[in-house]
């Protein structure tokens, strides 16, 4: 027993006692809790700092003004006489063009130097030539039937003049057209008309182996040439007048409102068709050419409503212009009004949205009329309705305009810069 209870005692005494002395525990908590504290300390000083300087530092002040209205540069429109000038486009196109073709068959054994894709020719040229072999026989022939067939006139004459001399010697009463021969005479003479028709019909055959030109142009296409065979109304070429080309171009009712001129309008004479000023291009250069509408087309396209004038320009390649005018040329007219009319005229850039016009009131509030524009230059819109003489109109950029939008205005200066707000 006794050996038992000193063998407990020193294991006992020499295990380690997990409890720390009683002297070192609180020691020991408190280095915990500082270790545990440090992030939360470091935190709430910086917070603290940060809180003490928002206090102290300036404060931004606060604005209590609101945006003003947005500054827009006006003009003022103005009333104007000015002859309305309309700009139109359309296509060249020659007055007179034909497909030459052979009026009798053979084969092209000639063609005029000049018979080439562009070539010019005058009225009467011979282009070509066919064989004229067998139209010259033909021609022999005819001559040999006419002379068969007066021979044959001249006979029965004689012979009706011996009838008649021997009636009168020998006959008693009215002798009949049988006796005296006037059947026989009357038959002798068509045949001699007739003979003459063919042998004019073998002349004009043989005339026309020479392919000549109805009219003075210029070739567009050449469709045969030496060497071929042609039978009658065979296409050789297709030619063109250069007497006259029209320019087509399309017109609103309200362009034919402004140049007074009806739908079917046909000119009298050259002072009653409006003079048209043509520009075009050739070779890189702008080229004018002047013409006359010279009649409006009697019908109104179904689909885009519009009327079609012609516009004539005469001589097109001649020596007095400065280029010709080639069909197919796709070119500008500028049409001249007959008289002179007053209208509002503003600066181009009032024109807004093309159909649109912002205009400052007295209030300095924005209305939005819609207009028509009447005439257009190169700085000016002219209208007729919608704006009065004397009111202010937006020339400037406007973004979002509505309808009693308020804005501050300037007068456009006469170098163009702003000046103070103006006032009718």
């Amino acid at each position: 027993m006794t050996t038992t209870n000193r063998d407990d005692h020193f294991q006992r005494a020499t295990e380690p006692d997990p409890s720390p002395p009683p002297s070192a525990s609180p020691l020991l908590w408190l280095r915990r809790l500082a270790v545990a504290s440090a992030p939360l300390l470091v935190l709430g000083g910086g917070a603290a700092a940060f809180i003490a300087i928002s206090s102290t530092g300036p404060k931004p002040e606060q604005s209590l003004t609101t945006p003003g209205a947005p500054a827009v540069q006006v003009a003022f429109a103005e009333e104007r006489s000015t002859a309305i000038v309309l700009n139109v486009q359309g296509q060249v196109r020659p007055r007179t063009d034909a497909t030459l073709a052979s009026q009798v068959s053979g084969r092209i054994e000639w063609v005029n130097p000049a018979f080439l894709e562009g070539g010019a020719f005058s009225r009467g040229e011979v282009l070509a030539r066919l064989d004229p072999r067998d139209a010259e026989l033909s021609v022999v022939r005819a001559r040999a039937q006419v002379a068969q067939a007066q021979e044959a006139l001249q006979r029965e004459l004689a012979e009706a003049e011996l009838a008649r001399q021997d009636w009168g010697e020998l006959g008693q009463g009215e002798a009949s057209a049988l006796v005296l021969r006037e059947p026989q005479l009357a038959l002798a003479q068509a045949s001699v008309a007739a003979a003459q028709a063919q042998l004019q019909s073998a002349e004009l055959e043989l005339a026309r182996t020479a392919i000549t030109a109805p009219f003075s142009g210029r070739v567009r296409q050449r469709r045969a040439n030496v060497g071929d065979f042609v039978a009658p109304g065979s296409p050789i070429a297709d030619i063109f007048a250069t007497d006259v080309m029209d320019v087509r171009v399309p017109l609103t009712d309200t362009e034919l409102s402004a140049l007074e001129l009806p739908i079917g309008f046909v000119a009298r004479d050259a002072r009653s068709a409006p003079l048209a000023h043509v520009t075009g291009s050739s070779g890189g250069q702008p080229v004018r050419w002047e013409g006359r509408l010279v009649r409006v087309e009697a019908n109104v396209e179904e689909t885009t409503r519009l009327v079609y004038g012609i516009i004539e320009v005469r001589d097109p390649f001649g020596r007095g212009q400065a280029a010709p005018l080639a069909p197919g040329l796709f070119v500008s007219a500028d049409l001249d009004s007959p008289n002179a009319e007053t209208l509002v005229a503003m600066p181009r850039s009032a024109l807004k949205r093309n159909g649109f016009v912002y205009v400052v009131d007295d209030n300095g509030r924005i209305q939005i009329r819609a207009v028509t524009p009447v005439n257009t230059t190169a700085s000016s819109v002219y209208v007729r309705g919608g704006v009065e003489a004397g009111e202010r109109v937006v020339v400037s950029a406007l973004p979002g305009p509505r309808e009693g939008m308020e804005v501050t205005a300037m007068a456009v200066g006469a170098e163009g810069a702003p000046a103070p707000e103006a006032t009718p």
